[in-house]
């Protein structure tokens, strides 16, 4: 619609009234070219990456305004209105109604917390006033729970969204299968690493075992040992003396104290060996045992130490020490004398029993071996077992050490030693 002429009349003192006409104005199109679709596009891609993805009016990030200034106050100028808050009486009836029981039971239990503590003062004094003042004010507050009962809120529309007590079963278990297969593969790859035993030898040493005899008829054998199965190491004590027939064996704890027919206990060998441990005035038992209580020691046969048979110590037989037969000089040799120690040159060490592996069992393994001429374990008796399927572990590792074997006079033979297997975890 084309605009009209505006017409003012002017009136002035001495001149006669003119129309005055506004210009009417110009109006002018301009043209826009459309972009393509892909130009359009890219502009509106620049256009998002130029301007931040933030919330704030513009005029802030842009620098036109600066943004105000908040702080939150310190803790302690709100500390009054919290306390305020937490002994506010309820505006509900209920709450009002537990309000006023919650007051009574602390009321109560102060009451009981004086005269607990009246009377602690005239039975401990100044500590019985503080033991009487805490036991007085939880047995107080505890039997006025009892009296003063609270009433409990009528259900609301949220009760059947509240926490299930399952809900805690459920979370257990399901946390507990998700860190068993979290750590499966770790204990899988311990499982599959074998576990190594180590090993150690221990030379046995028999110098009290020796015999008062020249040095050209020394002879480090063994000869018995024995025992009555009981739990007690065998205890110390003399020897009897050497005998071509043995009548009686020796022991340390004798289970008849009258027999009817006495007969002189001894050892089977020569009646002309001597040792320094023979004494008459002293109660029998084997030399290399323990003070204490009369024992005749975890062996078997009626005799002394750790052994089998009707002698003292650690072999088999009716002699003394470690050894087999008779006297001294019965079966393998010992170390002493003029008989070197073998030397181990090979020995794998132990596999773990897969019983021992999953109970985590620790531990040492004491063994009696006899080591041949030729370097080889001919014999392996368990002394000090262990359990958990390691004796055998133990026993089937050292049949196959190699050993340089022990010399007498520079001529080998075979000897008994000691020998510990100790089981350990790493």
């Amino acid at each position: 619609m084309a605009p009209t002429d505006t017409t003012v009349e002017i009136k002035p003192d001495a001149t006669p009234a003119k129309r005055v006409t506004t210009p009417e104005p110009e109006y002018r199109l301009t043209f826009f070219d459309t972009p393509a679709v892909p130009v359009s596009l890219y502009r509106e891609i620049l256009a998002s990456w130029r301007e931040p993805k933030i919330t704030v009016p513009q005029e802030y990030y842009r620098g036109e305004a600066a943004l105000p200034a908040t702080d939150m106050p310190d803790w302690y100028r709100d500390l009054p209105k919290q306390l305020k808050y937490a002994f506010q009486r309820p505006q509900d009836p209920v709450g009002a109604f537990n309000y006023a029981q919650e007051k009574k039971r602390a009321l109560f239990g102060l009451l009981v917390a004086v005269l607990a503590a009246a009377g602690g003062w005239f039975a401990l004094r100044e500590r019985g006033v503080i033991l009487g003042l805490i036991a007085g004010y939880v047995l107080g507050y505890l039997g006025a729970t009892v009296a003063f009962k609270k009433r409990a809120y009528p259900p609301d529309v949220f009760r059947d969204y509240q926490l299930q007590p399952g809900s805690w079963l459920n979370s257990v278990l399901v946390h507990t299968v998700g860190l068993t297969i979290l750590l499966l593969p770790f204990i899988m790859s311990r499982m599959a690493t074998p576990v190594r035993a180590s090993t150690k030898v221990e030379i046995l040493d028999i110098s009290p075992y020796l015999a008062e005899l020249d040095a050209a008829a020394k002879k480090s054998g063994g000869g018995g040992g024995g025992g009555d199965r009981s739990p007690t190491p065998a205890s110390k004590g003399a020897i009897p003396k050497f005998a071509k027939t043995q009548l009686a064996p020796p022991m340390a704890k004798i289970p008849n104290t009258n027999p009817i027919m006495p007969v002189q206990p001894s050892l089977l060998g020569p009646p002309d060996l001597k040792l320094p441990q023979m004494a008459m005035n002293m109660p029998w038992g084997d030399p290399q045992g323990v003070l204490g209580q009369a024992s005749n020691g975890p062996g078997t046969g009626g005799g002394i130490g750790t052994g089998t048979g009707t002698g003292i110590g650690s072999g088999n037989g009716a002699g003394l020490g470690p050894g087999d037969t008779a006297g001294m000089g019965g079966g393998a040799y010992s170390v002493g004398g003029n008989v070197t120690a073998p030397v181990p040159i090979y020995k794998p060490e132990p596999a773990y029993s897969e019983e021992a592996r999953k109970a985590k069992y620790q531990g040492t393994v004491v063994l009696l071996i006899v080591v041949d001429a030729q370097g080889n374990t001919t014999d392996a008796r368990v002394v000090k077992p262990l359990g958990m399927g390691l004796d055998e572990k133990a026993v089937e590792s050292v049949r196959t050490w190699k050993f340089k074997p022990a010399l007498r006079s520079g001529v080998p033979v075979a000897v008994r030693v000691y020998v510990e297997v100790s089981f350990r975890l790493f």
